[in-house]
């Protein structure tokens, strides 16, 4: 595995409470018009927020919860499933204890829209923004930073963080093996600057929850051998 050897840089770890682009015109108009709002396309753009609260705030708190379900994940989620998250979704951050580790990044766009329009009854939606410069110690360890995937990403973190963090501790054998499809659920979002060939190095910002990388907390720097699925020999 010498020839996937890279050098991490910490650039920033922080709380957001919102991922970019998630909640858009197009998805509050589409949010107004599954609540039967009428005039949702004459709405201007500002005040497309705003309205979609109002309008979410005339129902029950677990009635919007059913709603904003609805609209957001259509039948990944039965009438009874949905129907339970109403009061669940009060209490818990679901978008790191539901048992369906594939929604989580949904329930938690859900969540912000509940907690927008309830601030006082449902949990702050507080996630992680991860910035990291990769930099490849070989030549042939560039390939993985001009096409970056999640699996790798993943083992990438995991090399920076304590064997008994929860991502060890619950996918360990996927880390070490050649396919890790749980990655695609654990990294919501990522995205990168240009790669640079001459430093061979890339930055690469990440959206997630806290629990797959607090332990990143005061690291500033760490080697990683990683690799993407289907790289293993």
């Amino acid at each position: 595995m010498t020839k996937f050897k890279y050098r991490v840089e910490i650039l920033a770890l922080k709380e957001v409470h919102e991922i970019p682009g998630a909640w858009d015109d197009k998805q509050f108009r589409g949010l107004l018009t599954h609540l039967e709002y009428e005039g949702a396309e004459d709405i201007p753009e500002a005040e497309l927020k705003e309205m979609a609260s109002l309008a979410l705030s005339d129902f029950e708190k677990e009635e919007a919860v059913e709603k904003v379900l609805e609209f957001r994940m259509g039948e990944k989620l039965n009438k009874g499933q949905r129907k339970n998250l109403g009061n669940e979704m009060q209490e818990d951050p679901l978008w790191i204890e539901y048992s369906d580790l594939s929604l989580h990044e949904e329930l938690f766009h859900v969540g912000c829209m509940l907690y927008w329009t309830f601030p006082r009854n449902f949990p702050s939606p507080d996630i992680a923004r991860l910035t990291i410069r990769l930099t490849a110690m070989s030549p042939e360890a560039m390939g993985n930073l001009k096409k970056l995937t999640a699996s790798f990403l993943c083992r990438v973190l995991n090399s920076g963080m304590d064997e008994s963090n929860i991502m060890n501790r619950l996918f360990d054998e996927n880390l070490e093996a050649n396919r890790f499809p749980e990655a695609d659920h654990i990294l919501w979002q990522f995205g990168t600057d240009d790669f640079d060939e001459k430093s061979r190095s890339v930055t690469v910002t990440v959206y997630t929850s806290w629990n797959w990388v607090e332990d990143l907390k005061g690291v500033n720097e760490f080697d990683a051998t990683a690799w993407a699925d289907g790289q293993l020999e």
